[in-house]
């Protein structure tokens, strides 16, 4: 198979894995159940991951991967660092109660206590996060949507841990808070804390 090949055989189990952990968890999910999703033998899977625990955290960094390119791909055409964030805030955000994408993060959150390795990779991949708000902050204090002074990187990390507690409502389907609500919230809260004017 080529190189080119091999890339897509890749792709094909990523897609197939993600779809099934979130349909299945992790305990849930067998090598074997993500082969059959792709018409191979769980051989051919481990050909390409080491493990069960490898498969998932991969597929938990292409989701992100992809995440993050809707959002750079959504900033083309918004000079304005506010629409950025806006845009961005739309990427992030959950579809509403069973986003596959998020319920994987649900995964992650709730074995990183007792696991150094899955501890570190989603550290990793929340600190992606929040440089990339961290670039988009940068840009409106340049253009002079937010005060200089304004410490956007504490502002970041308190940002993120208000984000993640109302993601989570709206995946485990809170009859208070859906992804409209959420968005409303966390764009009110950007705009008290920095005095921005976020339209």
């Amino acid at each position: 198979m080529s190189a080119t090949g091999r890339a897509q055989r890749r792709d094909a189990i990523l897609d197939a894995a993600c779809t099934v952990l979130a349909e299945q968890g992790l305990d849930g999910t067998r090598i074997a159940d993500v082969a059959k999703r792709v018409g191979i033998s769980p051989g051919h899977v481990l050909y390409y991951f080491e493990s069960k625990a490898d498969l998932f955290l991969q597929s938990l960094a292409t989701v992100e991967e992809r995440l993050r390119d809707e959002a750079l791909a959504r900033f083309e055409g918004l000079p304005r660092a506010a629409d950025r964030w806006n845009a961005m805030l739309e990427v992030m955000a959950p579809t509403g109660p069973g986003d596959f994408k998020l319920l994987l993060w649900l995964e992650a959150w709730e074995i990183a206590p007792r696991d150094e390795r899955v501890a570190a990779f989603t550290a990793a991949l929340e600190d992606q996060w929040q440089e990339l708000q961290l670039e988009v902050l940068r840009q409106a204090q340049a253009d002079g949507e937010i005060a200089p002074d304004r410490d956007i990187r504490d502002f970041v990390t308190r940002f993120s841990a208000f984000f993640d507690g109302l993601t989570i409502q709206v995946v485990t389907g809170s009859r208070r808070i859906d992804r409209d609500r959420m968005l409303e919230i966390c764009r009110d809260y950007a705009r008290v804390q920095l005095d921005w004017e976020l339209g």
